[in-house]
């Protein structure tokens, strides 16, 4: 294809599953709970075949492990101190994926299945934990947290695209450059602040955040902003760092165009444990 039909392919890819996910979202907290147990399904499959292209039975065993895994997590209520526990737990264990590119420790051969379980049965576990268990479901909430992981991701492209000189991380993503890194929060970060401000003026707004312990909402996604800038930023690096491993171009196929699942949602799948902290913790303030 030339690039004139490359670039319609994927334009209609993102058209339609931008759709799906909004609609999904949306729709309640049964049809979040839904894109969320896809996402969660889809990205454990693609991951295993990255590391075992011909392994059916290592697939069924990571997928049953993950589903049990996020089954038994959303049992917990975030009320729970064990579900406070298990937030952290994901945060460090996500840190520790952020350490693999630096220090080489985690063989995917071996552990694949307790990686697994940390990159996706965790986070959405506690995430459908969250869905269930919250008395209300704010879809405006999830909305603007891929808002602000899409401002990150195209702030970064666009002013990197244009000034960009210095690599942020050549080995695992050449394209990706300190000048987009740092122009995506310099603009990223205010437009939360406004956001947050303008259209989450009080604590029901936020899933009943206390604006006392906080100070405002517009500092609230300011913080929600600098997770989807730099965490989320280190996790799309962690995904780029497997598919280098094993010599991959995309996670999958399913997206024509933008290759798999995981390769769009590898940003919102790690800053995931890190949102439902913050929730938590300001929450019990």
């Amino acid at each position: 294809m030339n690039k004139n039909q490359v670039l319609r392919q994927r334009s209609l890819t993102g058209i339609i599953f931008g759709v799906i996910v909004i609609t999904l979202l949306t729709s309640g907290e049964y049809g979040a709970i839904l894109l969320a147990g896809f996402i969660a399904c889809f990205s454990t499959y693609e991951y295993i075949r990255m590391v075992f292209p011909k392994s059916k039975s290592k697939l069924s065993y990571s997928l049953t492990l993950n589903i049990l895994t996020i089954c038994l997590i959303a049992l917990i209520s975030p009320q729970n101190e064990y579900f406070y526990f298990l937030t952290i737990l994901s945060c460090i264990m996500m840190g520790a994926g952020i350490l693999n590119m630096f220090i080489s420790f985690i063989d995917h051969k071996h552990i694949y299945w307790l990686v697994s379980i940390f990159y996706f049965g965790f986070p959405f576990g506690l995430f459908i934990s969250y869905l269930i268990h919250t008395p209300i479901y704010l879809p405006h909430f999830w909305l603007s947290v891929l808002v602000m992981i899409w401002m990150s991701d195209s702030f970064a492209y666009l002013v990197g695209s244009r000034v960009g000189k210095t690599k942020l991380f050549e080995r695992i993503s050449p394209k990706k450059s300190w000048e987009g890194f740092i122009g995506a929060g310099i603009i990223a970060l205010p437009i939360a602040w406004w956001i947050g401000n303008t259209y989450f003026n009080t604590p029901t707004d936020m899933y009943g955040i206390s604006l006392d312990a906080i100070g405002s909402p517009g500092l609230f996604w300011v913080l929600i902003a600098s997770a989807a800038w730099i965490i989320g930023t280190l996790g799309d690096l962690v995904e780029s760092s497997i598919k280098r491993t094993f010599n991959i171009k995309d996670s999958g196929k399913l997206l024509p165009g933008h290759g798999g699942i995981l390769d769009r949602f590898d940003s919102f799948i790690y800053i995931l444990p890190f949102i439902l902290f913050l929730l938590i913790h300001f929450t019990k303030q």
